[in-house]
């Protein structure tokens, strides 16, 4: 019976969560507010009420922030970021080196209910990807990662592992860049953000997020976690057990083992 109970009043908060959203919607329009594009967007979006409930969910149920979420979503995708979102990608063979994925969505975390996204910039050579190519590819892996229910309902990690960093990657970690990054993926997604984990970071170049950590939202700066190269992978393993990691990243699996395949599917 209980958990009848707590079905129903899930159910009634989504219900009530998304006639909110609808009403901050009408509201909206009603000002006239947005480009045609935006407003175009928003139009089909409040028909899908599947899309609807992911913002909400992700939102934490709080129907003000999801619809601003869902809001800021269709403005960095048509006003101030397009180019993040092309038609056509760049080639997915981009997030492989030597046949080994430098960026992988990994499955071995379930029994936590939690998404973990990682990422090494030792396979990354920005001579032959730049990283806006990059972070399209990426972008367009965490779009997947919206439509999984574990990823939605309990938040998202990740990790980035500097392992062979020098100059000629950290020179595109540009403010810019990472204010676009920031401003996509905190502010755009309905994701909760358990996590941010930099490891391996070479101690010559902490300061190159030392300088970008002032413009991280309080929450999100009390969840990220930068470690140098002296720690290896000790930290993050504090946080994730070896057991559902790569070996890449200290961990007991082989690639294959604990990346997902269905997130890659481009």
């Amino acid at each position: 019976m209980e958990s009848t109970m707590d079905s129903l009043t899930l159910k009634n908060r989504v219900e009530d969560g998304v006639a909110q959203m609808r009403k901050l919607y009408q509201e909206f329009q009603d000002k006239q507010k947005g480009s045609d594009a935006v407003r175009e967007f928003l139009r089909k979006a409040f028909k899908d009420d599947a899309l609807l409930r992911r913002y909400l969910i992700g939102g934490k149920y709080r129907s003000t922030h999801a619809f601003d979420t869902l809001r800021s979503y269709a403005e960095v995708r048509f006003n101030k970021y397009p180019e993040m979102f092309p038609a056509t990608l760049p080639p997915k063979e981009y997030l492989l080196r030597d046949n080994q994925p430098i960026f992988g969505v990994l499955k071995g975390l379930k029994p936590y209910k939690i998404t973990c996204g990682t990422r090494r910039t030792a396979g990354w050579d920005p001579d032959k990807c730049s990283i806006q190519e990059l972070n399209i590819l990426t972008l367009s892996v965490f779009e997947r990662v919206l439509l999984d229910e574990d990823g939605l309902n309990n938040g998202l990690i990740f990790v980035q592992d500097n392992s062979g960093m020098g100059m000629a990657q950290a020179k595109h970690y540009t403010l810019g860049t990472m204010l676009r990054i920031l401003n996509i993926y905190w502010y755009s997604f309905p994701l909760k953000v358990k996590g941010v984990y930099f490891v391996n970071v070479p101690s010559v170049l902490t300061y190159v997020y030392d300088l970008k950590k002032p413009f991280m939202p309080k929450k999100l700066q009390e969840r990220f976690l930068l470690t140098t190269t002296s720690r290896g992978f000790k930290d993050l393993h504090q946080h994730v057990s070896p057991d559902f990691l790569p070996k890449a990243l200290g961990g007991n699996l082989e690639a294959r083992e604990a990346i997902d395949s269905e997130f890659m599917e481009l």
